[in-house]
């Protein structure tokens, strides 16, 4: 898994490197706004039943599958996001409605593609798992260096997206499903609901700095640098996006038995190093910071060495973060963690509206703020739940 997420990650950056260096700015951003779709909807929905399925899976008499619950969320997410592409297309997608299909493909592939991962962990697959990764990745790379040898343009090339999230199902995820009636999906549905309500308030705080960067008026150069110097540094927690389906399992394992001593060490744990993290990230941000992103992307990205140390810091707290909400999951207590990155983006917010200095700035420090302030209620709310005298170790919400 680890060496599948790695050669995945390279060859993703590689896409980007050789499709915008041979299209140009211009004719590379229709790429860019079908990416950023694909990765929020992933991210803040997709993954959420990935996650599910896995926990799911992990007990020792699992649920049949919700399919019903999937298959509408799915639906619902590419209807959402061709809406969104239909407004936007003169702006954002040069006026093509070919785009529109594009953007449907790309949204129920990408479902199906977190659904089968889900399955392939859930019965510990965990090689296939790094392979499919791996391969969603290197084929879209693949696909993309020939058609641009036969001269394809942009729409062409867009397919490569689609193409990408397909390759899972030649590992044959439904295998090892077992043949069950059709669970009932209200249950399903609630924990659904605020585990993507979870990820939808920790993207906002991970990913939405540059547009309030520019929301507070900054210049287009201090956009830039902002959303650069987050970018360069999300490299970790953007891999540990494809390894926290490794850690759910024995997680899951561990609430079902009722081991709460264990939970509550992993907890205590894991709190320590996200300090450590935090800690470690900002000190190291501050002083090799800015020479990186000036080594990597041009002086003209350098970043002050307080923001680089706010991005480090952060993203340092957010990717300990990410692995210790997964004990939460484990718990089947999501209600909790959407309470926790609510808190986390409120906290974030006020920071961002009361602190000084320039937009990034303060951006910058608001996006550390809500880092810290989640990271400590999830650690938090597993200490008390796994405690000896705690009434209830797991929730449905």
């Amino acid at each position: 898994m680890v060496v599948g997420t790695l050669i995945a990650a390279i060859a993703a950056y590689l896409f980007q490197l050789l499709v915008g260096r041979e299209l140009g700015p211009t004719n590379f951003a229709p790429i860019t706004v079908l990416w950023t779709i694909q990765f929020l909807v992933l991210t803040i929905v997709f993954v959420p039943m990935e996650q599910l399925t896995i926990r799911r899976l992990s007990v020792d008499d699992p649920d049949a599958a919700p399919w019903r619950l999937f298959i509408g969320v799915i639906l619902a997410s590419v209807i959402g996001a061709t809406a969104y592409a239909g407004v936007s297309l003169d702006h954002l997608l040069d006026g093509e409605p070919i785009y529109l299909f594009i953007v449907a493909a790309l949204i129920a592939g990408y479902g199906g593609f977190a659904l089968a991962r889900g399955l392939l962990a859930g019965h510990r697959r965990f090689k296939e798992y790094g392979l499919s990764t791996m391969a969603e990745s290197v084929l879209r790379l693949g696909l993309a260096a020939i058609l641009l040898t036969l001269g394809v343009g942009t729409v062409g090339l867009a397919w490569t997206l689609v193409a990408g999230s397909l390759v899972v199902w030649i590992w044959l995820p439904l295998r090892h499903e077992p043949r069950r009636a059709i669970a009932a999906d209200r249950t399903a549905g609630v924990g659904l609901a605020t585990f993507v309500a979870a990820n939808a308030a920790s993207q906002t705080i991970v990913a939405a700095g540059p547009l309030v960067v520019g929301a507070l008026k900054a210049s287009s150069a201090e956009v830039s640098v902002f959303f650069e110097t987050f970018l360069l540094f999300r490299a970790p927690l953007t891999v540990a996006y494809s390894l926290i389906a490794r850690i759910l399992p024995p997680f899951t394992r561990f609430v079902q038995r009722g081991d709460r001593p264990t939970i509550r060490r992993w907890a205590i744990r894991l709190g320590a190093l996200g300090a450590a993290g935090a800690g470690l990230g900002y000190v190291t941000g501050r002083i090799i910071g800015p020479a990186l992103v000036d080594f990597l992307l041009g002086a003209e990205f350098r970043p002050s060495s307080s923001l680089a140390a706010y991005a480090a810091s952060g993203v340092a707290v957010a990717t300990v973060a990410l692995f210790s909400q997964q004990i939460l999951i484990a718990m089947h207590s999501t209600g909790k963690l959407a309470i926790a990155w609510t808190v986390g983006l409120t906290a974030a917010a006020a920071t961002v509206a009361v602190a000084g200095g320039s937009p990034s700035l303060r951006v910058g420090s608001g996006f550390l703020v809500g880092e810290l302030v989640a990271f400590a209620m999830i650690i938090a709310m597993i200490v008390m739940a796994s405690r000896p005298d705690a009434t209830r170790f797991t929730s449905e919400s």
